[in-house]
């Protein structure tokens, strides 16, 4: 009995363990990077919470080549377990203060000129195929 007990909490530990993890992981082929492809092609900025379909307060872009630390710094806790070097963006989404999706933008051309946004952010159209992530009032530059 004590040895079935054993292997039931070990399995259970295991399972947490792993559904845990996989918030470190990134989210390729989600369906906000299509949403994000329409917005990037069309004239208008869009609140890109209206493109997702989870619950978020807080989002940071991170770009191709992003050093490790900096990423953990930013959003205060570890991420990704080397520096960024995929060919894309980084996008990490944070509610009260903790992770709660991470997905990876593919093409290089996600823009900021910082690093972190509340959830009134904008994605804006920058021209030359290109979008921008933008506080509301603020308008992209072409």
């Amino acid at each position: 009995m004590i040895r079935f007990l054993r292997t039931v909490c070990l399995a259970v530990c295991c399972a947490i363990v792993v559904t845990a993890c996989g918030l470190f992981f990134t989210s390729e082929d989600d369906p906000l990077e299509a949403k994000l492809a329409t917005v990037r092609d069309g004239t208008q900025p869009v609140p890109l919470r209206e493109l997702t379909d989870f619950r978020w307060d807080e989002v940071h872009l991170f770009n191709e080549y992003t050093d490790g630390a900096f990423i953990e710094k930013t959003v205060g806790e570890p991420v990704i377990s080397a520096d960024y070097h995929a060919a894309g963006s980084l996008l990490v989404f944070e509610e009260t203060g903790s992770v709660v999706k991470t997905v990876t933008v593919t093409g290089d051309y996600l823009r900021a000129d910082q690093p972190t946004f509340s959830a009134d952010v904008l994605a804006a159209p920058n021209g030359s195929g290109a979008l921008r992530l933008v506080s509301p009032g603020r308008a992209a530059p072409n």
